[in-house]
């Protein structure tokens, strides 16, 4: 019977309905139950991972052991040679890097063809129990990629690094889930100072160091000196001058070899310098060849203020670096910079620039080489590199002016850096550009000429109702000799009163009567223009007064030349003129860095400015490193000596400390004594080797004198001595700044033991080319 109703699809439906809520439900226990497999699955990974990373870390603290043993291998190399005074910072810093890599190698390689590390090796780093491959338990395996026939990977050795190539981790756990990575390993050079730390200064490399200078006793041959050298200038006697450091008499030579250092606060004198009174002067420009010398060596660093050569022959082998002049005087003066070698690295540097305001610079710090002597030769063929950031000047300013005409005489700035005496005529103010009668261009001049009569300077710069008005300096009038005006060599916004100077020259006979000089007073450009366009007008004048005064003027023309102005070369015959090049070069940067190390030379002895303590540059060198309490401690009164005393591989040493002068004699050589401070001046009447310490100065007063530096292990023993067995008695290296720093300060930790604990040498382990699986 056939039903025509709906009954029972309902049933049908709720079947349906949970066949497919089952069927959801066992999807979504399915895809629950594959999460949690996966999440246990990347835990064992992840755990593997960090296994196999914490095997890498075993092997990398081994690497540290490595690396201490390297580190000690390379203080010891630098610690053995550190009494070199060859060898400067950057030397014993190649040194250490040398010796660290080598010794890193060596305790890495397999064998002694150095190409491959020694895989073995990196597996005793690692616990054991990783090692042992047994059923159901955690195992690591240490493999290398691209290995050689014993499982061994490449050992690459760089300037600053050493490389494990492609060492490889496999870390297999108790289900067997394995986890690889794949690297290589960097091991570094760490960065290391072997200056003195704390601002201390490496005086015990000095052989001499003398507040007030140094002085060479008239009469002695020849001097050689080894190791360091300052001469300071402070309340110098006798010198004629407070700038004078280094005096060296006529016919007496100084000879400076395996020096690091000759630093000089003021002017060294080579050959009898102009004294006292204008008859010596005049003696000094007029004499002959005295034979006098100074010698530097090329591995030596000379910092001076001036350099004066008074008819005296300079050999500059090394670096030269100069605050203001180095000036050619008397007669016969020859200066040589730098060797025909192949080692040369001469070079010389005037690194005075004449001050901030380049509108009105400083002639006192302004560098030029000036030949104002006769039959000078200056010989600059061999040098590599030479800048001089100033220019020369006219010393108008010694010409006293004792009349009551015009003002006070003042130096004039020139546009050489370069300079011959007869270029200062260039700089004469065109004379048909002097008292003209009215501002035009063709106004005429009353006299032209220059210089000018006190009367005739009256003439032109008087003024009143009934006499004419003149016009003192034309700028407008074109020059017969340039072809030009003055006002084309006016910087922008200067008036012609401002770029001309007046010298008055009263007469020895009179002073009421005299004459005027009137020169051009330009900025360096301007000036080194003005002096070109002359030189293009009348260079035979210029090569027949560059004849009278020189002989030759050599440069080397592949060498770096820097030069803020012109300069000359000449031949002996033809006198040819180069502009000044400063391109590329930022003379002024440099001039301030090396100002900054002069004045950290001067004050303490260090070439980091930065390290001076406040206010040390505004006293002496003396005081800065003297500890002069604990100097009156010992020696409280004038004449009190003190003698310390030591033994050193086997052999009795001293050491004096001297309240006043001092006197070294054969005596004293005979007792070893290598350290000698004195609050006076220190005499040396025999052959010195060690260290000298004066308030005053230091005079050689032996022929053919030996100065040579001392053993850097005997000072610090000496260093060590005591005034006496009691507990608080004074050390030696109290008697110094910071003396104590003296005994272990060679590098920027006191010993390695220190350095053990305070370099972090996991930072020298790096991870490169890093995967894992």
């Amino acid at each position: 019977m056939k039903r025509n109703d709906n009954r029972g699809a309902s049933f049908v439906m709720v079947v349906v309905a949970m066949a497919i809520v089952a069927v959801l439900a066992v999807t979504v226990l399915w895809i629950a139950l594959m999460n949690l497999q996966m999440k246990v699955t990347d835990k064992k990974n992840t755990d593997n991972f960090y296994s196999a990373e914490g095997v890498l870390d075993q092997i990398c603290t081994g690497l540290q052991g490595d690396i201490s043993k390297a580190y000690s291998a390379g203080y010891t190399k630098v610690m053995e040679n550190y009494s070199d005074s060859s060898i400067n910072e950057a030397g014993r810093q190649s040194s250490f890097a040398q010796e660290y890599l080598k010794s890193l190698k060596t305790s890495l390689e397999y064998d002694s063809t150095g190409m491959t590390f020694n895989r073995g090796k990196l597996i005793q780093y690692v616990d054991p129990k990783l090692l042992e491959k047994k059923d159901n338990q955690p195992h690591a395996i240490i493999k290398s990629t691209n290995a050689d026939v014993y499982g061994n990977g490449q050992l690459k050795v760089y300037q600053n690094r050493v490389v494990l190539n492609g060492l490889r981790v496999e870390y297999t756990d108790e289900k067997g889930f394995k986890s690889i990575i794949e690297t290589d390993i960097s091991l570094g050079v760490p960065s290391m100072s072997f200056t003195a730390s704390g601002g201390v200064p490496e005086l015990f490399t000095y052989s001499l160091v003398g507040n007030e200078g140094l002085k060479i006793t008239s009469g002695l041959n020849k001097v050689n000196l080894s190791g360091n050298l300052y001469a300071g200038c402070e309340n110098a006697a006798d010198t004629g001058t407070s700038t004078t450091s280094v005096i060296i008499p006529n016919n007496a030579t100084l000879d400076v070899k395996d020096t690091s250092y000759m630093i000089a606060e003021g002017d060294i004198e080579v050959g009898d310098f102009a004294g006292k009174d204008t008859a010596t002067i005049k003696k000094n420009m007029a004499g002959v060849h005295n034979n006098s010398t100074l010698s530097v060596d090329s591995q030596c660093q000379l910092w001076t203020s001036n350099i004066n050569v008074n008819g005296a022959t300079v050999k500059l082998d090394g670096m030269t670096y100069v605050a203001d002049d180095m000036t050619l005087k008397g007669t016969g003066s020859k200066v040589t910079l730098g060797k025909n070698n192949k080692n040369n690295n001469a070079k010389y540097v005037g690194f005075g620039n004449g001050g901030d305001d380049k509108e009105n610079p400083v002639a006192g710090d302004s560098s030029a080489i000036i030949i104002n002597g006769r039959e000078a030769s200056l010989d600059m063929s061999n040098i590599r590199e030479l800048m001089l950031a100033g220019t020369a000047y006219i010393n108008t300013q010694a010409i006293v002016n004792s009349s009551g005409v015009g003002t006070e005489n003042s130096n004039v700035p020139m546009g050489e850096s370069i300079s011959v005496k007869g270029d200062q005529i260039a700089y004469l103010v065109p004379p048909e550009c002097i008292g003209t009668s009215g501002d035009g261009a063709d106004a005429k001049s009353l006299y032209n000429k220059n210089p000018l009569s006190y009367k005739e300077y009256k003439d032109i710069t008087a003024t009143g109702q009934d006499q004419t008005k003149y016009t003192e300096v034309n700028a407008n009038v074109v020059s017969t000799k340039t072809g030009k005006a003055l006002s084309a060599y006016l910087p922008e916004g200067r008036t012609i009163d401002k770029c001309i100077k007046k010298v008055f020259v009263p007469s020895t006979d009179n002073s009421d009567d005299g004459l005027v000089y009137y020169y051009v007073n330009l900025p360096t450009n301007k000036a080194a223009e003005y002096y070109r366009d002359y030189f293009g007008a009348d260079s035979d004048k210029l090569n027949r007064y560059t004849k009278f005064y020189t002989d030759s003027i050599k440069v080397n023309e592949a060498a770096s030349i820097y030069t803020a102005g012109n300069y000359s070369i000449y031949d002996g015959s033809n006198l040819s003129l180069l502009k000044g090049i400063a391109d590329g070069v930022d003379m002024d940067a440099q001039s301030d860095a090396l100002q900054r190390t002069y004045t950290a030379l001067n004050s303490k002895l260090l070439t980091n400015y930065a390290d001076l303590p406040t206010n040390a540059a505004s006293v002496s060198l003396f005081t800065n490193i003297v500890n002069n309490t604990n100097l009156l401690k010992i020696v409280p009164n004038s004449g009190n000596k003190h003698i310390f005393e030591t033994e050193y591989q086997g052999k009795k040493y001293q050491a004096i400390v001297k309240n006043g002068n001092y006197t070294y004699d054969a005596n004293d050589k005979s007792h070893n004594v290598d350290i000698i401070v004195a609050t006076g001046d220190v005499t040396l009447n025999a052959d010195f080797t060690g260290t000298i310490v004066a308030k005053g100065r230091i005079i050689v007063n032996k022929d053919q004198c030996e100065i040579d530096n001392g053993t850097q292990e005997l000072f610090k023993a000496l260093l060590l001595e005591k005034v006496s067995d009691a507990d608080d008695a004074l050390h030696l290296y109290d008697v110094f700044m910071d003396g104590a720093n003296y005994l272990g300060n060679v590098s920027s930790f006191s010993n390695k033991k220190e350095a053990d604990t305070k370099i972090d040498y996991a930072t020298l382990i790096t991870y490169q080319n890093w995967t894992k699986e």
